[in-house]
């Protein structure tokens, strides 16, 4: 059986991402020499309501001009360069699959943001940073993937500065059974790993954090019969979920509808939150 993280990079590795993406830019007309933020938002904010979702977490985090930021699974870049580019921070972001780790240093440089952003193939549970790196650690449906969460959070710990900040959403296990796979993060469970959000707060609080902001994102999404709702940010250069197909494959629209249907039948939990490491 292939191993976890084997299993997690073939899942999102794709070869040729980069050029996928060009084309399909140039395509639509678009100058790919001269990206900017909001013409990639359909394409590079590979987590659960893209863009918009980005900046509204970002919204509840502390961010000031010169703030070291570490993005965990950063994807193609579009949270780092976010925040590197409204708030003035300096951004590092990590992920475990090289692809992505080199599509998003592309694109950033293409956005004329590369003095600001860089980035890193690495793992999250062994993080290649100086203790007391960064001020805020962003981690935006990623945790999935990560089976030794005592291990993570207590990362985290160590490269953040104390009083740090660390933002992070994920989709959790609920009382409803089992998900339906294919899902987004993974297409069977082997490397899919639930934990109840009960069982999240009491892992960040043994690690050392105090939770500062914990949104229920489950009761807002069956509102929206299992979807997740964006506000309008920017200008769209893409159809609805055109962006994810071309990043994730295909088949992304029926892992997405999977995730909206178990989140709809308790299946599975949806939590958005903002944690300081206690000093």
């Amino acid at each position: 059986m292939e191993n976890p993280e084997s299993a997690i990079v073939s899942d999102y590795g794709q070869t040729g991402l980069g050029e996928r993406i060009l084309s399909g830019l140039k395509a639509l007309g678009v100058n790919t020499d001269q990206l900017t933020q909001e013409t990639l938002a359909d394409i590079d904010h590979i987590h659960g309501g893209g863009y918009a979702n980005t900046i509204e977490h970002a919204s509840l985090v502390r961010l000031e001009p010169g703030m070291a930021v570490l993005d965990i699974g950063c994807g193609i870049g579009g949270p780092a360069r976010y925040f590197a580019n409204a708030f003035g921070c300096r951004v590092t972001g990590i992920d475990l699959t090289e692809e992505f780790v080199n599509v998003a240093a592309m694109l950033t440089e293409r956005c004329g943001l590369d003095d600001r952003v860089d980035f890193k193939c690495a793992n999250a549970v062994d993080l290649p940073f100086d203790h007391d790196s960064f001020d805020v650690v962003f981690c935006l449906n990623v945790t999935m993937n990560i089976g030794d969460r005592a291990r993570f959070y207590s990362e985290i710990a160590r490269v953040l500065k104390p009083g740090g900040q660390f933002a992070l959403s994920e989709l959790g296990k609920g009382p409803g059974g089992d998900p339906y796979y294919p899902l987004p993060w993974a297409r069977d469970p082997s490397y899919s790993f639930l934990i109840p959000p009960s069982e999240l707060r009491a892992g960040l609080e043994t690690a050392g954090f105090a939770v500062k902001h914990w949104i229920d994102e489950s009761q807002r999404r069956k509102k929206g019969d299992g979807k997740v709702s964006t506000v309008s940010s920017h200008m769209s250069t893409l159809a609805a979920g055109e962006g994810m197909k071309i990043v994730r494959g295909d088949d992304y629209l029926d892992r997405r509808a999977n995730s909206a249907k178990s989140v709809m039948e308790d299946r599975l939990t949806d939590v958005r939150l903002v944690a300081e490491l206690m000093a």
